[in-house]
């Protein structure tokens, strides 16, 4: 079974925007492109 969970998320239309040019960019999901840049938040939050 798989370890992901869903989760609502409520998000200012401006930065919904933001993200979905970005994933269409990166040529991933919104869904993905939101778990890439909280990985990415959390793991510079570790290092300081």
């Amino acid at each position: 079974m798989s370890d992901l969970k869903r989760f609502t998320l409520r998000i200012d239309a401006d930065v919904l925007d933001k993200v979905k040019e970005q994933a269409e960019d990166n040529k991933r999901s919104m869904a993905k492109e939101i778990e890439y840049i909280l990985e990415k938040y959390l793991d510079k939050k570790e290092g300081e």
